[in-house]
């Protein structure tokens, strides 16, 4: 049997050929055969042009026998942005996006990797504190990334075409950080963690590309937000309370530069939910990133004591929490020490002997060794006077028993500290 198209032009021939032979033996003029003839060579010539529109229609939506059907490509324009996001909360223009920086041809592999996936205006992408699974690219329309803050959603981006959201499961990370919705129809590819772990691992161009979004995303800060460090008067200053941390085997091998943002970005925010538990707004600290940890200077009007306690408790809840559900090269063991005196802030930054001293606490080969050996989150090395005017009183969350003495011998120094150890196998001895 044929087509539709094919019967429907069989009809029309026939039904022309029928009007001549009824025009001819109606009016029974040979002009009259003439006209109704023509009207039969035109309805022909429309008979066949449309079965060949037909024809070719089918042949573009099956396609050749065996090939997969059409998939969806990132369209140049997602369409207008949602009317509430700010300027600094949308994303990079798609060319420097995630899709915009492969190639035909990894496009063409990471597309046979996923399966497209549509959603609704509200429809759930990924939701914060969900298992992180898979790696979701937006092919087209806009989602919202938002967490809750107590009670609010507090928006934090919004991706559009192009974009890559729920990167945390190619970093091997456990669970979202974020939720994201959809703020209307949107189109996305949805990629098996694994075989997005794959498809890196025959790309290594593409693991390049992944990390330099990862680590734009972990620096960019909105544009309206004023910089708040720089708490600290030009010149010497009162004495200060100096907190130093290092991350433990931050360049070991088994990590990749993504895995060193991500576990940066982590410490970050666990410093700041800890110095909140304490009452002290973390961007109104000076601080200075040091690559693989953080110097941080409190001015003198805040005591130490407020400093610490409940921050270093809290500090420790956040490390052992985040631990819980980090993937081996996302672990984050972090070491801190801390020292009271005074800074010199200058044009570059701030110096003293304070904070050389500082340094040599948090750099102990003690406590490192300890770290390794008892697999901690957080090691804490307070300085001999922090302990004694601190933290042997005994306030608050602060226990001194669990604080053993240790020798800290960096190059020609030899002092004397106190060092806890929070997670892992067990708090130290004295040594």
């Amino acid at each position: 049997m044929g087509t539709p198209a094919r019967w429907q032009s069989g009809w029309l021939v026939a039904a022309a050929g029928g009007g001549a032979l009824a025009g001819y033996g109606l009016d029974g003029s040979a002009g009259a055969a003439v006209g109704w003839m023509l009207g039969f060579v035109c309805c022909c010539i429309a008979a066949m042009t449309s079965a060949l529109v037909q024809y070719l229609r089918a042949g573009a939506s099956q396609g050749a026998p065996g090939a997969a059907p059409p998939r969806a490509v990132v369209p140049a324009d997602t369409g207008p942005a949602p009317p509430d996001a700010a300027p600094e909360l949308l994303p990079a223009a798609p060319a420097a996006a995630f899709w915009g920086a492969l190639t035909a041809a990894e496009r063409r592999e990471l597309l046979e990797r996923g399966q497209d996936h549509g959603y609704r205006a509200g429809d759930v992408l990924c939701r914060e504190g969900g298992l992180a699974q898979e790696v979701i690219v937006i092919l087209a329309g806009w989602a919202r990334v938002w967490v809750r803050e107590g009670g609010e959603r507090r928006t934090l981006a919004f991706r559009g075409a192009g974009e890559l959201v729920g990167e945390r499961a190619a970093l091997m990370v456990r669970d979202r950080s974020a939720t994201v919705t959809a703020e209307g129809d949107v189109r996305a590819l949805r990629v098996d963690a694994r075989a997005f772990a794959g498809f890196l691992d025959g790309n290594p161009r593409v693991r390049a590309v992944l990390e330099d979004q990862v680590y734009r995303r972990q620096t960019e800060r909105r544009r309206d937000e004023p910089d708040r460090r720089p708490a600290l008067p030009a010149g010497p200053s009162g004495n200060c309370t100096i907190l130093i941390t290092d991350i433990q085997g931050f360049s070991s091998p088994r990590r990749t530069d993504a895995d060193r943002r991500h576990v940066l970005d982590a410490m970050y925010a666990s410093l700041e939910e800890a110095f909140a538990a304490s009452g002290i707004d973390f961007g109104d600290l000076y601080t200075e990133d040091r690559g693989d940890g953080a110097l941080i200077v409190v001015p003198p009007g805040t005591p130490t004591e407020q400093v610490l306690d409940p921050m270093l408790a809290r500090l420790a809840v956040e490390l052992r929490r985040y631990n819980r559900r980090a993937a081996e090269p996302a672990r984050l063991q972090l070491r801190a020490a801390a020292h009271v005196g005074p800074v010199q802030k200058g044009p570059r930054g701030v110096s003293g002997i304070s904070i050389i001293t500082t340094r040599r606490l948090v750099d102990a080969p003690a406590v490192k060794r300890r770290v390794a050996d008892t697999g901690a989150d957080l090691a804490f090395v307070a300085s001999e006077f922090v302990f004694d005017t601190v933290l042997a009183p005994a306030p608050g969350f602060v226990d001194p028993a669990r604080y053993a003495r240790v020798r800290v011998r960096v190059k020609e120094a030899s002092l004397s500290a106190w060092l806890t150890l929070e997670g892992g196998a067990s708090w130290p001895q004295a040594m």
